[in-house]
């Protein structure tokens, strides 16, 4: 079971590495070296790239395991469908954690006034 995670994530990671190509911003043979500036733009483009790309991935796959316990479980193995029930509860929390966390960031900067006009997760390097 856990061989086959880790292919089905090793896959999606080599799928998804062909747009992760534009991570690093600068030092390139033809681009301006690189500045404290581009770090943290990198950091960002790192950060959107788990959370856009890794994790809906990752967190379709185990809710779809969940899911297969679920069924196989229901009727037969007690234990099977309580291990599927904590194990789709466990999901929820964790991408409600994850992508909650950056919706309340979202609203206190907005509640202060830092965001303006412009997105405060988006670094523009000169």
């Amino acid at each position: 079971m856990r061989k086959t995670i880790l292919v089905v994530v090793f896959i999606s990671l080599l799928w998804s590495s062909v747009s992760a190509a534009g991570l690093v911003p600068c030092g390139g043979p033809s681009e301006s070296p690189c500045t404290l500036c581009d770090f943290f733009s990198m950091v960002v483009g790192v950060i959107n790239f788990f959370l856009f790309r890794v994790v809906p991935v990752v967190g379709i796959l185990f809710i779809v395991i969940a899911g297969a316990n679920f069924i196989l479980g229901s009727g037969y193995d007690p234990g099977l469908l309580q291990k599927a029930k904590d194990s789709l509860k466990a999901i929820a929390i964790g991408l409600l954690i994850l992508y909650g966390s950056w919706v309340i960031i979202n609203l206190f900067f907005q509640t202060i006034g830092l965001s303006g006009t412009g997105n405060w997760w988006q670094i523009n390097c000169p």
